[in-house]
Order: C-alpha cells, then structure tokens, then sequence
C-alpha cells in the first residue's frame, strides 16, 4: 500500500481492519471493495463515509435512502477512509464493505463534500449472484462521482 495513503477511521474500525487492502490489479475487484482512482491531472484527497446502513434503498426527492433494521459488526457502522492520490493513481481496499446490506456512503473531494452526486447507496451482494464494488473516481475536470461497479469476483460473499 502507498505509505502516503492515510486510512482513518471512527469507533471500533481500526487501520488493523484493513489488513485485507491491496493495490489495484488488473482482474475484478472482489464484492466489498472500495476504490479510489485519480483521472486527473493534479493530486487529491479522496474520502468516504459511512452515512447509515440498512435492509433497503430508494430513491427520493431529496437522493437516496436506505431503510430497515439490520445487524451487523459495529465497525460496519462508523467506517471513514482519506486517501492521498497521485494524478493517474488508482488504489483499491479490499474486504471493506463484509455484510449484504445496503451502506449508504458519501464521498469527498479535497476533504469537501461536493452535494447531491457524492451519496449512493450500495449493498456488495444484493442477492445470489450478483456482486458489487463502489469506487469515488476523480475526473479529468477535478470532479467527483461515485461508481457502483458490478464484478465477476465474489470474494468474501463466495457461497
């Protein structure tokens, strides 16, 4: 891992808990990862936090939502990750995101929320076969999006 990569994060989750994290390669990121990537030109820090977490998701006038009672490890609640990236840098975390519920996260840009595109609401394994990573990508305009990226690699959600 980059030693410029800082990981923060609240409550129990410690930087022990990313002991499953590894650089980018060129085969699928495992269901439950999350990545950064830098497409721009200038460095950034790229961030996420855990909003809420829930059984469901739904859109709304106001965004996303999720919704519902759901148990899992207290880390899973208090998650937040800053990263330092280089222009063309693309790191990935694997093993963040370890329940099938929907995590409702939010992205930041130089430590800034950039308002209603930085929420999604996200769930690594939704039903069966289907498996998911999330990703904040920077574009070539300084901008931040998040991505929800569907993968053929299970990882931890094998069954």
């Amino acid at each position: 891992m980059n030693r410029r990569t800082l990981l923060t994060t609240l409550g129990v989750l410690s930087v022990s808990g990313f002991a499953g994290c590894s650089q980018f390669r060129n085969d699928d990121a495992p269901a439950g990862s999350l990545q950064f990537e830098n497409r721009d030109n200038f460095p950034h820090n790229i961030g996420i936090s855990l909003i809420d977490i829930g059984a469901e998701s739904e859109t709304t006038a106001d965004g996303y939502t999720v919704s519902g009672n759901v148990t899992v490890p207290p880390q899973q609640r208090t998650l937040t990750a800053t990263s330092s990236m280089d222009p063309g840098e693309t790191q990935t975390f694997e093993n963040i995101f370890t329940e099938s519920v929907y995590y409702l996260v939010e992205f930041t840009l130089d430590s800034t929320t950039p308002g209603e595109n930085s929420r999604v609401p996200f769930n690594p394994s939704p039903s069966e076969r289907e498996y998911y990573t999330v990703a904040g990508v920077v574009d070539s305009f300084g901008e931040i999006s998040r991505v929800v990226r569907a993968t053929d690699n299970p990882g931890m959600f094998e069954q």
